[in-house]
C-alpha cells in the first residue's frame, strides 16, 4: 500500500493518542448549541491512525495514553496488535498507563516503554465472569417469566428462571474463561519477555504498586503524564515533536479525499466501504445509546442497499457488534448480505461480541472474520413471555379479556401458556432452530448432525470458533478490509479509500450516556424484557463477561 507524503505530517515525528472510556464502533453525536465538545474516536480512527503511522517515514513512532476504558478484549486486541505492527516497522511505542487493570495492561504491555505514575495501582488480577439473576427480583414484584429455549447451552432465560447457573451454562463459561485466560496470559508472557507459568504467577500475587511492578518487570518506568515527554526525550537521539491523532487524521483524510477525486477523474477509483452497527437487533430503526443501544433492520437495510447501488464501491466490510435479538431482523439482514454478496463481496468484522442473531447476520458474508477473543456462536432460539398478572394484583389493577380465537391470548401477559400453547410454541421453536442450524451447515459446509454438535446455544470464543469452523479467519477492522479487497480483486498495487458509514450513537445528553442512571446489566434486562414483549422468538446470547 502507498501513501504520498503530506508536508504539514513532515513536520511531526510522534503522534500523541489518547484513549479514555468507550472506543466506540460508531461516531458520536452530540447536540447541545453553544456546547464545545472534542470528538472521540472510533475504533476504526485508531486502527487506520496506527495504519498510516506504520506507512509514513516521517513517523517514527506513537505515544499512548491509556486511561480507564470500557471495551472488551477483542477490541482491546485490536488496538494491541497494532502496537506490536508498528514495533515490527520500527516504529517506536511509549504507553502511559494511568490506573491499569488487565485490559488495559494487556494492551499496554506491548510498548517499547511502559510507564506508569506513582500512587497507581496494577490492577493485574485476572479475568472474571459474573451472571447475574433476576429472578427472586421478578418474584418480589410478582413477575412470573415463562421462557423456553432451544439448545442446551442457550441459557439466556436463566437471568429471569433460575437463582444459579445450570451445570450446561456453568460448562460453557467455564470452557470460555479458561481459553480467554490462556490468551491472556500468552499475550502479557510474549509482550514482556516472562515465562507463561510465571506471569499465572504474578496475577496470581497482584495488584501491585508502581514500584512492585517495575521490581517484576510488568513495567519499565514510574513517572507523572506531565513529565512524559522530557523522559521520552532522555531516551532518543533526536528532538521529539508530536501531533496529536485527531490533527493526524484530519490530515490524512484530506490526502484520501483528493486521491478520490483524482480516481474519478481517470475512472479507477477503488472504494470499500466500512459499515459499522452495534447493540441487539431489533426491526426498525439503529437507536439509542451506550446499554440500550439497538442495531436496527430498516437502518442497516438502508445502508446496505445504498452501499450496493454505488458501482464506485468494489467490496463491503460490514463491523457487528451485538448479542443478537430479534431472531425475524436478523434473518432479514442475512438474507439482505447473502443477496449483495453474490454480487459485490462482504467481509463480517466481529468485534467484542457476534453471537446468536448476531452470528446470524454474519452467514450472510462471504467471509467472517473475528478476532481470537471475540465472542460469537450461540446458535439457538428463546422464547416466552412475562406474566405481570400478580404484580397488577399487588397494584390493585384489574384486567378482563374477551378472545376470539382458541388462542387469542397466547402472548397474554396476564395469564400463563397452556399445554396447546406450550405445545405449539415449542413447535415453531424447533422448526426456527433447524433452520438456523441449516444456514449454518450449508454456509460453513457442514452436515446438519456436525452443524447441530456445535449449535445447541453454546457460546465460543473466536479461537475455538476458528478451531470448529464457525468462522474464517482471525484479524480486525483492517485484516478484514485487507480480506475484502482480495475477494473483490483489487490488485495488489492499488491502495483503495475506504469510506465509512455508521449509525451514530444517538444525541447525548450527558457525558456518559444512561448508565450514568441505569447499571448496565440491569439496562439488558429491560430491553430483553421489552423483546420478549414485542417479539415471540428470539436469538439472543445468555450472558457477558466482565473484565475484572
Amino acid at each position: 500500500m502507498s501513501i504520498i507524503n503530506i508536508d504539514p505530517i513532515r513536520r511531526y515525528n510522534f503522534i500523541e493518542i489518547e484513549l479514555q472510556g468507550e472506543i466506540s464502533e460508531e461516531e458520536e453525536r452530540f447536540f447541545i448549541p453553544f456546547f464545545p465538545r472534542k470528538r472521540k474516536p472510533t475504533l476504526w480512527d485508531v486502527e487506520k491512525t496506527f495504519l498510516h503511522a506504520s506507512l509514513i517515514p516521517a513517523v517514527r513512532g506513537i505515544i499512548l495514553k491509556i486511561k480507564e476504558l470500557k471495551i472488551g478484549l477483542a477490541r482491546g486486541e485490536a488496538i494491541r496488535r497494532g502496537i506490536i505492527e508498528l514495533r515490527e516497522k520500527g516504529k517506536k511505542v511509549f504507553v502511559y498507563l494511568e490506573s491499569p487493570g488487565n485490559l488495559e495492561y494487556m494492551i499496554g504491555s506491548a510498548g517499547d516503554i511502559v510507564f506508569i505514575p506513582p500512587w497507581s495501582v496494577l490492577n493485574l488480577i485476572g479475568l472474571k465472569a459474573e451472571v447475574t439473576f433476576f429472578k427472586d427480583a421478578l418474584d418480589k414484584l410478582g413477575i412470573e417469566a415463562q421462557i423456553s429455549r432451544l439448545g442446551e447451552y442457550k441459557s439466556a432465560a436463566e437471568m429471569f428462571t433460575r437463582r444459579s447457573m445450570s451445570e450446561p451454562h456453568r460448562n460453557m463459561i467455564d470452557s470460555i474463561m479458561d481459553d480467554l485466560y490462556l490468551q491472556f496470559r500468552k499475550r502479557i508472557s510474549q509482550a514482556r519477555g516472562i515465562d507463561e507459568e510465571k506471569v499465572g504467577r504474578l496475577i496470581d500475587s497482584g495488584p501491585f504498586t508502581p514500584e512492585e511492578a517495575l521490581k517484576a518487570g510488568l513495567i519499565d518506568k514510574i513517572g507523572y503524564e506531565s513529565d512524559l515527554e522530557e523522559r521520552i526525550n532522555e531516551t532518543l537521539s533526536y528532538q521529539l515533536k508530536k501531533i496529536h491523532a485527531g490533527s493526524f487524521l484530519r490530515l490524512i483524510n484530506i490526502k484520501e479525499a483528493l486521491r478520490f477525486i483524482i480516481g474519478k477523474i481517470k475512472r479507477n477509483a477503488a472504494l470499500i466501504a466500512l459499515i459499522s452497527d452495534s447493540g441487539m437487533v431489533t426491526l426498525g430503526e439503529s437507536k439509542g445509546s451506550g446499554g440500550t443501544k439497538t442495531l436496527g433492520s430498516q437502518t442497516l437495510l438502508r445502508v446496505l442497499k445504498r452501499v450496493a447501488a454505488d458501482q464506485n464501491i468494489k467490496a463491503i466490510v460490514l463491523r457487528i457488534s451485538s448479542p443478537g435479538g430479534s431472531g425475524i431482523a436478523s434473518d432479514i439482514i442475512s438474507n439482505q448480505l447473502r443477496l449483495i454478496s453474490e454480487k459485490k463481496p462482504i467481509v463480517v468484522s466481529m468485534s467484542d461480541v457476534a453471537a446468536s442473531g448476531g452470528y446470524l447476520i454474519a452467514l450472510g458474508a462471504r467471509k467472517i472474520v473475528a478476532e481470537s477473543l471475540t465472542l460469537t456462536g450461540s446458535i439457538g432460539i428463546i422464547s416466552g413471555k412475562f406474566i405481570i398478572n400478580n404484580l397488577l394484583t399487588k397494584l390493585g389493577v384489574t384486567n378482563e379479556t374477551i378472545p376470539r380465537g382458541t388462542r387469542a391470548s397466547m402472548f397474554s401477559s396476564y395469564k400463563g401458556f397452556t399445554e396447546d400453547e406450550e405445545r405449539r410454541l415449542n413447535e415453531i421453536m424447533k422448526s426456527y432452530y433447524e433452520d438456523f442450524v441449516k444456514k449454518v451447515a450449508l454456509v460453513r459446509g457442514m452436515d446438519f448432525k456436525g452443524a447441530e454438535e456445535l449449535a445447541k446455544g453454546r457460546v465460543w470464543t473466536g479461537r475455538q470458533a476458528k478451531e470448529i469452523g464457525l468462522i474464517d479467519e482471525f484479524g480486525g477492522i483492517k485484516e478484514s478490509i485487507k480480506i475484502a479487497k482480495r475477494e473483490a480483486g483489487i490488485s495488489e498495487d492499488v491502495s483503495p479509500i475506504i469510506k465509512f458509514f455508521s449509525k451514530p450513537k444517538g444525541i447525548q445528553f450527558y457525558p456518559h450516556d444512561r448508565n450514568l442512571i441505569f447499571n448496565e446489566r440491569i439496562d439488558y434486562m429491560i430491553e430483553s424484557f421489552k423483546f420478549l414483549k414485542n417479539e415471540a422468538f428470539l436469538a439472543l446470547m445468555p450472558f457477558w463477561i466482565d473484565i475484572g
